[in-house]
């Protein structure tokens, strides 16, 4: 299981940062990538969905692309993968 650290520099809090946690999932089509957003935030990615031949690269492409179509892309400081055991 991996999760990705998504620093951010908030012009109202200053600095935050949030994880995203990624499950790969066998019952999908194995390019795909699906996010599950949270109930309290729906705009807020809780989980991704990936598929088994879905790349790091291509994980933090998602989620910089979705980051930049929220509107947050322009402060983003630092987005790692963290492998979790």
């Amino acid at each position: 299981m991996n999760r990705i650290l998504v620093e951010v520099a908030c012009p109202k809090h200053g600095f935050e940062r949030f994880s995203i946690k990624v499950v790969k999932r066998y019952n999908i089509p194995s390019t795909d990538i699906r996010p599950r957003f949270g109930k309290l935030k729906p705009k807020e990615i809780n989980q991704l969905y990936v598929g088994r031949n879905v790349s790091d690269k291509e994980i933090k492409k998602f989620v910089n692309d979705y980051l930049s179509r929220v509107g947050i892309g322009g402060i983003i400081l630092k987005m790692t993968i963290a492998k979790v055991t």
